[in-house]
């Protein structure tokens, strides 16, 4: 794995992008706008709780030239951006490739299949309390893990490079073995997080100290869970109690990135979220009620910021 793209250079690709650009890394950055300008001019700049505070000057370009492919391209984008991001990173993209995907939600992975080929796809999940903060700069409080795997679920030289990579790192990569039910069981978690905090416009803090608001997150974490059971996903016999612990535990610190593209007046990731629980659900015939609800109020919003960005 010596050649490695960030597709986006945002909270997460940034968080992680940086860390191995940190570890001696051959990264290169496909950014735009002030957040290109700022790589360019100034260098990444990380700001961790973790590790402390450091300045990286990776490689950040707008458009690839064609001249050379990645061995690793960690796939950082939101869903909403990647037609164009599938476009973007296709010069780079090579035979023996691996794309990791880190999307939040569920299909991102299809789409890149679709674009790429299903054996290049690799799906994973982070997690990481991070946000970009001001132009190259991008700050991160607590731990960080990645989850990734083969869908097959097979421990492959790929994946033991990849885990390699990103151990040199400094960074946490759990190899899976059933990596839909890794993915599935960060759904039920952002579904609840982001779905509540947008539709309430409030921290989750606050909608877990409201017995009203914290009962409809229960609900649609339930129904994202006798989703994700419908569709075969092994999810594990506790996935509602273990998740719901863990908001009581850090509800003061979590914070959801579709909360901040809402506040922010920009698209939502909806469809691949509480909208693919919703869809989902109607295929299967299975009720989800509460995240129908979230959905239909939130996409107001959505086509409202898609319209004007249009």
């Amino acid at each position: 794995m010596r050649k490695i793209l960030i597709m986006g250079a945002g909270a997460v690709g940034g968080w992680f992008g940086g860390m191995l650009a940190r570890s001696g890394a051959d990264v290169t950055f496909l950014a735009r706008g002030r957040q290109l300008e700022a790589m360019v001019s100034r260098g990444l700049r990380v700001e961790s709780a973790a590790v402390g505070e450091f300045t990286v000057r990776p490689a950040a370009v707008e458009r690839l030239d064609g001249g050379w492919t990645a061995d690793l391209i960690v796939y950082s984008v939101k869903a909403y951006h990647n037609r164009d991001a599938i476009e973007l990173i296709a010069p780079a993209v090579g035979s023996s490739t691996a794309i990791l995907t880190l999307q939040n939600g569920v299909g991102g992975g299809d789409q890149l299949s679709e674009a790429f080929g299903r054996d290049t796809v690799l799906l994973g999940a982070a997690y990481v309390e991070a946000a970009r903060t001001a132009p190259g700069v991008v700050a991160q409080a607590g731990s960080s893990e990645i989850v990734f795997g083969e869908e097959s679920g097979a421990q492959t030289e790929r994946v033991r490079k990849i885990q390699s990579v990103f151990g040199r790192a400094g960074v946490e990569a759990r190899a899976s073995t059933d990596i839909l039910r890794d993915v599935w069981s960060k759904l039920v978690f952002i579904c609840a997080l982001s779905g509540m905090t947008c539709i309430t416009r409030s921290t989750f803090a606050d909608v877990m100290n409201t017995p009203a608001t914290r009962d409809l997150a229960w609900r649609v974490m339930v129904e994202a869970e006798a989703v994700g059971r419908a569709k075969g996903v092994k999810l594990a016999p506790d996935i509602v109690d273990s998740t719901m612990g863990h908001f009581e535990e850090h509800k003061e610190e979590l914070i959801s990135s579709m909360h901040a593209d809402l506040r922010a007046g920009n698209p939502l990731e909806l469809s691949v979220l509480n909208g693919a629980v919703s869809r989902m659900g109607r295929e299967a015939d299975v009720a989800t009620p509460a995240n129908d609800f979230i959905t239909a109020c939130l996409t107001v919003a959505d086509n409202a910021a898609r319209a004007k960005s249009a």
